[in-house]
């Protein structure tokens, strides 16, 4: 029996009732685990079933204006004085400082990135920093070399981003050294058998946290900039038969970056050579959203009698017994920073 409601762009929730909710990090030498040098390595390897976007006019005054050669080749007029340069005030040269030219006139933009009082882009948190109009708590610059983090946009004079703010010796992405996932915790690519298993997971049980780092924004599907996972729910591994099979939950424990906008995104999969949430819910599959956090779950009936029965309650759709996870980076390309991923299969 399912439930869904429609995915917004950053929440999808799907519930059976099936829910699906569209929810700054380490370079190499970071420790994550007290025994080892690889932040990687203190990820579990095994998994525990009990576990957790016109033509104009000449302006030459003397074309056509019938005066005869010797009238043209004679200069009569005065010579010129000093004064004032003609060109002044005109509206085609140098803008005053503080506004932008036209077709904005009114716009007060200090720091030229377009945004400000008046402005048609909208207004800017911080007219003197052309890297950031939204950005103000999070573009910094915390190594003082120069190169930031977490900005609108970057600029010749405020270059970014920085692939270690905590290191002042590593600015841009050649200067670091990223510790990514290692591909024996996940794949590149999906196939059956891959690496990035995560186990058989009964009702009750969690996987242990999964770390892992993309240093490149997604390029698609198939072309290397995204981890790999699959996982397994049996069915048969429930306390009860369904609606009673448990909750399944996948969601960040740490996702870096601009909370509004944070550097990771995944997509769930009942199949490699399927779309994106398809077959799990009529109001999801293609051109639903990478989320932050997917859920799926039976709907449970209240005690009876049932006072507020749920239209959108529906049995055909199948339990997910096995899913690919596929995780790509969406913000901050060419930055270090590392996710945390949690998958659980909650009782009900």
């Amino acid at each position: 029996m399912l439930g869904a409601s429609r995915p917004t762009p950053t929440l999808v929730r799907l519930s059976l009732v099936l829910a699906a909710s569209a929810h700054l990090g380490a370079c190499a030498g970071g420790e994550f685990g007290s025994d080892s040098g690889n932040p990687f390595d203190s990820q579990g390897g095994s998994n525990s079933m009990s576990g957790q976007p016109t033509a104009g006019t000449d302006p030459d005054p003397t074309v056509g204006s019938g005066m005869s050669a010797s009238e043209s080749n004679s200069d009569t007029s005065p010579e010129p004085t000093d004064g004032p340069d003609p060109t002044d005030g005109d509206p085609t040269g140098d803008p005053t400082p503080g506004t932008t030219s036209l077709p904005d006139p009114d716009c007060v933009d200090d720091d030229g990135d377009l945004h400000g009082e008046g402005c048609d882009a909208g207004p800017d948190c911080d007219d003197a920093s052309f890297n950031s109009w939204q950005s103000c708590g999070v573009c910094v610059d915390a190594d003082m070399d120069g190169f930031w983090v977490g900005c609108d946009q970057y600029g010749p004079d405020d270059p970014g981003p920085d692939c270690d703010d905590a290191n002042p010796e590593a600015s841009d992405g050649m200067d670091c050294e990223c510790a990514v996932t290692p591909p024996d915790k996940a794949s590149d690519t999906c196939a059956e058998g891959m690496p990035g298993g995560l186990g058989v997971i009964a009702e009750g049980g969690v996987v242990p946290p999964i770390k892992g780092s993309i240093t490149g924004i997604d390029n698609g599907p198939g072309n290397g900039q995204e981890d790999w996972f699959w996982v397994e729910f049996p069915e048969a591994m429930a306390m009860g038969n369904r609606p009673n099979a448990g909750k399944i939950v996948t969601a960040f424990a740490v996702n870096p970056g601009d909370p509004a906008n944070p550097d990771y995104r995944f997509e769930v999969y009942t199949a490699c050579n399927k779309m994106p949430f398809e077959g799990l819910g009529a109001t999801f599959g293609p051109g639903t959203p990478p989320a932050r956090e997917w859920e799926f779950f039976d709907a449970h009936q209240p005690p009876n009698p049932n006072p507020n029965p749920n239209p959108n309650y529906l049995n055909n759709v199948p339990w997910p017994a096995k899913v690919f996870i596929r995780v790509i980076r969406v913000a901050n390309d060419q930055s270090c920073s590392e996710y945390t991923l949690q998958v659980s299969r909650m009782p009900t």
